[in-house]
């Protein structure tokens, strides 16, 4: 009975005599809890309040008819206005401009809605409040959202200068949208002002329905589900919302588990701490056995332990999360530096049942940390355990190999499975089943360390050698968590280095001009007509190379692709994009089109497949010729000859022009001439190779911002491990120390012991934690990142990181056992009376 165990003696009274020790495990499991909510309260956050932005900006809708890009012919509003079952159509456009004035903005989002129309729908795009509500139908004037007017510093009656189809258009702000107030950044305007002002005349991208009464949506998508214009999409805001959170979920799950990884190393921390303390009190816990508390009793105490270490530690985690939630929405934002929803103002909510599990999820792993502990303390004999020295002998008898083996069989098992639902859920569990193998093999693992180190003649290393090769199980249990911490630290380290050295590598690969021209910081800015041919007049012009960019909507469910129409040779794709596999196309097949590897993971299609590119209102006929490496574009892109584009669409617009200089042309002097070839060739943005990789690489970066704190944590947690693990070594030989005093070692000498054995120790934790670490790191490269993102990667680790954070490590822990080590050898008094 829970009643019979002495808490005074067996729970508080252990914890109470190492409060270092227990102090960090409750920092280590307030860590671990603090970054798992912080993270799922912004995964979750942002989800659902992209969800509502769409559902508040549709009104009434109940279904929404899309396309990306320049959409479709507004015919297809009349249509549907006037279809069977619509009470009300309101068609929009939708875009990104670039801001020219305030400068330093960015883009801003530019919506253009039929007054009417969406009055009737009841979209709070309505600028009700003005005095003139026609005022908006002015082609000038523009009403911005609160968080646009916050964005870009301006008041109701500034002006605003936008960029539009390559000429600078100066609006009016004459209102602003109450309605809207979390609603994210943008400006909307009179939608003839923006065809006419964006050269979209006849155009549309998005139209609103709202069904009369009993009409059914899903009856309604389905007569309409194969007449609707080429690349279109007819869905609800529930759905489109849907089709975002699906697309981000890899990302938010991926970062999700490397949240969880600070609460795991917490485990192992609160593992660690317990398995020296019930080294240290087992002939305490052996003496109540004998006293009459029974074998399940002593197990309950030692959890009662690790429970009295997970409660505080989750508590603290709650409001710590909340704050790192907070400050990552307010600095990083919602998409936390990957790109999804950007759009998204995001307010942290309350979620109750959110912090009611991750509590739990803190206070399990506390637990999980003190099980194994617990039951070694209850399978040891209660007279043995009362003799001195035999805890080692006692770790010996219980260590069970074979289980670590068999989680090792499992782990390369899980890592060979494939994807469960486009999730490499299998590949995780594998992640943790080496994990937990180390609990079983680490004390076998330094036995064989330290057998393969000759004995040396030095007496004190000779010393120090002898002790490890006598006690591995006392020094696998101060090991545990800083091995642990270490190897997650190497594997994230090592996968985000081949990441970003495999990106590198890419772009010094398909950066091959001299300069790239580009029309404005939107995706949507296209040059003025004829300023492409004007740039490839230049006489310091050898050749140049066209692109356009335009989205289509290829799958369904799936955010749009990007279309890259470029200035290529089909015959020789390999000079404008790294091919990693090609199939022929004969004279009689279509004309070739080439996709990107994560296309073709997200869609299955292979190299020699026919799709269909809906362009021109048509679905053009296409064959695959290859696959491409892309890391630019995560929803994948198609590229193909830009003749065969406009051919087929009959767009002749440019976004960005590639020049190649002849010999001896000066850079600076060549942008001088660009510049000054168009009217507005100040908007232009012109960069080397060297400048767009600096900048790539830098957001890169960004993007992995997320990673890299949860890199800093787990390193965090595992020095924690370190002070605890080691110290409580070294306090926990006071007596041994004393006799080696007694038999007439100086303090100097033992003090050269212990740097001896922290040294030797340290090094095997790195060289264990690294080989684990780069398996770890083989497993995200080569199976969670191809299953969950669809691109491959070299493996490039950074060794001199590595070999950075290996020195960091050593001078850490063993600067611990030493300190530990003066604090024990401080006081003269010290003597053998154990017994």
């Amino acid at each position: 009975m829970i009643t019979r165990i002495p808490w005074q003696a067996a729970v508080w009274r252990p914890l109470r005599h190492r409060p270092g020790a227990s102090v960090l495990g409750v920092i280590g499991i307030a860590l671990g809890v603090a970054l798992g909510l912080a993270i799922t309260l912004i995964n979750i956050q942002a989800v659902s309040d992209f969800s509502a932005g769409l559902r508040r900006l549709s009104g009434q809708a109940d279904l929404t008819l899309t396309a990306p890009g320049r959409g479709f012919s507004q015919q297809w509003y009349a249509r549907l206005s006037m279809a069977k079952g619509v009470a009300v159509a309101a068609p929009e456009i939708r875009l990104q401009a670039p801001v020219l004035y305030p400068t330093g903005r960015g883009v801003l989002h530019i919506l253009g809605i039929d007054l009417f129309q969406a009055t009737r729908m009841g979209q709070p795009l309505v600028p009700l409040a003005l005095h003139d509500p026609l005022a908006l139908l002015a082609p000038n004037h523009i009403v911005l959202s609160p968080a646009a007017l916050s964005h870009l510093g301006l008041r109701v009656g500034d002006v605003l200068t936008l960029e539009t189809e390559g000429h600078a258009t100066t609006l009016r702000i004459i209102g602003v949208l109450p309605g809207v107030r979390d609603g994210g950044s943008f400006g909307v305007m009179d939608i003839a002002a923006v065809q006419w002002l964006w050269g979209r005349l006849g155009t549309l991208n998005q139209v609103d329905l709202r069904l009369r009464s009993g009409e059914s949506a899903g009856d309604f998508q389905a007569r309409w589900r194969g007449r609707l214009p080429a690349g279109a999409v007819l869905q609800s805001p529930a759905q489109q919302g849907r089709v975002a959170a699906d697309a981000s979920r890899a990302y938010r799950v991926n970062l999700l588990v490397l949240s969880l990884v600070a609460l795991f190393t917490g485990a192992f921390l609160v593992y660690s701490i317990l398995a020296m303390g019930v080294v240290q009190q087992r002939q305490q816990l052996a003496l109540l056995r004998v006293l009459g508390l029974r074998r399940g009793e002593v197990v309950l105490a030692v959890l009662l332990q690790g429970a009295v270490l997970g409660l505080p530690g989750a508590l603290l985690g709650l409001p710590l999360g909340v704050l790192v939630a907070w400050l990552a929405l307010a600095h990083i934002g919602g998409d936390l530096g990957a790109g999804y929803f950007s759009t998204a103002a995001l307010h942290l909510q309350w979620h109750p049942e959110l912090m009611l599990i991750f509590f739990g999820a803190g206070w399990g792993a506390a637990l999980m940390g003190a099980f194994l502990p617990a039951w070694e303390t209850s399978q040891a004999i209660p007279a043995l355990a009362l003799r001195a020295g035999a805890e080692e002998q006692g770790h010996q008898q219980r260590q069970h190999p074979w289980v670590g083996l068999l989680l090792l069989v499992l782990a390369v098992a899980g890592a060979c499975a494939p994807a469960i639902h486009g999730m490499p859920y299998l590949a995780y569990g594998a992640i943790a089943c080496l994990l937990f193998a180390l609990l079983f093999l680490l004390a076998p693992l330094l036995r064989w360390l330290t057998r393969l180190v000759p004995m040396p003649h030095a007496p004190i290393w000779r010393l120090t050698l002898e002790q490890l090769r006598g006690s591995p199980g006392r020094a696998a249990h101060s090991l545990a968590a800083v091995v642990v911490a270490f190897s997650l630290v190497v594997a994230m380290a090592v996968m985000v280095d081949s990441f970003r050295d495999s990106v590198a590598h890419w772009l010094m690969d398909i950066l091959r001009a001299d300069l790239y021209v580009q029309a404005g910081a939107s995706g949507d800015s296209v040059l003025p007509r004829g300023a492409a041919e004007q740039f490839c007049g230049l006489p310091a012009v050898r050749a140049c190379s066209p692109l356009r960019r335009v989205l289509l909507n290829l799958l369904p469910g799936r955010p749009p692709v990007m279309l890259l129409a470029r200035g290529m040779d089909p015959a020789h794709p390999g000079r404008e994009l790294q091919i990693l596999r090609a199939a022929p196309v004969g004279p009689r097949q279509p004309p070739p089109v080439w996709i990107s590897e994560i296309l073709a993971g997200i869609s299955g299609w292979h190299a020699g497949q026919v799709i269909h590119l809906p362009l021109g209102g048509q679905a053009r006929a296409a064959t695959i010729a290859g696959v491409y490496r892309d890391y630019a574009y995560q929803e994948g892109s198609v590229s193909m000859p830009i003749q065969q584009y406009r051919a087929w669409s009959g767009d002749d617009a440019i976004n960005d022009v590639a020049l190649w200089l002849r010999p001896g042309a000066v850079i600076p002097a060549v942008i001088r001439d660009l510049r000054r070839a168009v009217p507005e060739g100040g908007q232009l943005l012109i960069a080397t190779p060297k400048q767009i990789r600096r900048k790539s690489l830098r957001i890169f970066n960004q993007s992995f911002v997320a990673t890299y704190a949860l890199e800093a944590v787990a390193m965090v947690i595992g020095l924690l491990g370190v002070s605890s693990g080691f110290g409580a070594q070294t306090l926990m030989r006071r007596n041994e120390f004393a006799m080696l005093r007694h038999l007439g070692l100086r303090r100097r000498d033992l003090l050269a012991l212990l740097f001896a054995e922290g040294s030797l120790l340290s090094l095997f934790g790195i060289l264990i934690g690294g080989a684990l670490g780069m398996a770890i790191s083989l497993i995200l490269i080569h199976v969670v990142n191809p299953q969950s993102f669809h691109w491959h990667m070299g493996f490039h680790p950074s060794w001199r990181l590595l070999s950075t954070l290996g020195i960091l490590l050593w001078l850490t822990s063993t600067a611990t056992m030493m300190w530990a080590g003066r604090r024990t050898l401080r006081s003269d008094r010290t003597v053998i009376h154990d017994d």
